[in-house]
């Protein structure tokens, strides 16, 4: 009341200069709300650019991040290990691993940890794969064991 008579305004001018500004200020509110919103849903889209999603299916071969070397920056220390072969996967990413040997663990494990292994080619699978391909030839060897290469 003291500030609209020092403003020489009346009683209703006041309220409706204060109506007025709770309404500027909800704007501003919404205006703020919108704009976080807009920055949020670009940090998403940037972030699932990056993100390549994991899915294994059983029987696929499997390496698993060892964690304890996380924080150790050594060159050749290797971080992960493995393979495994997987047994079962569950709807939730949760996957079970089992050794080589077909020792089930008895510890399920994040598939967030785990990237695919590809199994290493035997000679004959190597030869099967160029055999179906026609258009590559595997060069001839001669007597001391030196490959002879030949145009394609």
């Amino acid at each position: 009341m003291r500030t609209a008579i020092s403003l020489n305004m009346t009683l209703f001018a006041a309220q409706e200069e204060r109506i007025l500004q709770l309404n500027a200020l909800n704007e501003i509110r919404k205006s703020a709300l919108q704009h976080t919103e807009f920055v949020l849903n670009q940090h998403m889209k940037w972030h699932d650019r990056y993100v390549r999603d994991k899915s294994f299916k059983e029987g696929d071969w499997a390496l698993l991040y060892d964690s304890r070397y996380k924080d150790n920056l050594g060159k050749l220390q290797t971080k992960w290990l493995g393979p495994y072969e997987i047994v079962e996967t569950f709807p939730n990413g949760v996957v079970r691993l089992s050794t080589t040997d077909l020792v089930w663990f008895k510890l399920l494990v994040n598939g967030h940890r785990l990237r695919l292994y590809r199994k290493p080619l035997s000679k004959d699978d190597f030869l099967r794969q160029f055999s179906i391909a026609p258009h590559v030839k595997i060069p001839a060897s001669t007597d001391d064991g030196l490959a002879i290469t030949t145009p394609f």
